[in-house]
């Protein structure tokens, strides 16, 4: 895997800091409960491990900003991996609006 350059690290920490917004919004507004159907409890879980292993990928990509180039014990893979995590969650998180399409009568369920 090729190194990746301060300015496309930078770029990468940017989507990943909008990334962890949106997860970070998206479990505060669950709510949780027992009696839920399986989607509901995979869209949840899918939320919550997006937001980890978007604040890994963060976290890692920060501190390999700031290493030099040469050498850095962060390799990039060790930031894609859990990045290409982040984005598979969300993608899951967008279909979710496939269960949530309004029905027939307009109330969603």
């Amino acid at each position: 895997m090729r190194q990746m350059p301060s300015s496309d690290m930078v770029g990468l920490i940017s989507f990943l800091a909008v990334l962890l917004v949106f997860f970070s919004i998206d479990v505060r507004s669950r709510t949780t409960g027992v009696s839920k159907p399986w989607h509901a409890h995979l869209f949840e879980w899918a939320s919550r491990v997006g937001g980890i292993a978007t604040a890994v990928a963060l976290a890692l990509g920060w501190v390999d900003l700031f290493l030099p180039d040469e050498g850095s014990p962060v390799h990039v893979a060790l930031v894609a991996a859990p990045g290409s995590v982040a984005v598979l969650c969300a993608i899951v998180l967008g279909l979710e609006m496939l269960w949530q399409a309004p029905d027939e009568d307009g109330s969603g369920r």
